[in-house]
């Protein structure tokens, strides 16, 4: 038979991880950098849109550095 500290912490392990679950969620890679690198609030979408910084991290994680060896 459980006690009753085992069930209430259940009950409280299982509340927390709801809660836990709809305040803290992930933020996608592609904002990632507005989200912690940027110091607005917010942009309108014409600023966004051409973010250098946002562009220029976006644009590391998809294009490889070259190698001065030539291979693909």
């Amino acid at each position: 038979m459980e006690s009753g500290g085992t069930h209430s912490e259940g009950v409280l392990a299982r509340a927390w991880r709801w809660l836990k679950n709809h305040i803290v969620v992930e933020v996608p890679a592609h904002s990632a950098v507005c989200e912690f690198d940027c110091r607005k609030q917010q942009c309108r979408f014409d600023e966004w849109a051409t973010c250098e910084r946002r562009l220029s991290h976006f644009a590391a994680d998809v294009i490889p550095e070259k190698r001065g060896d030539d291979r693909p």
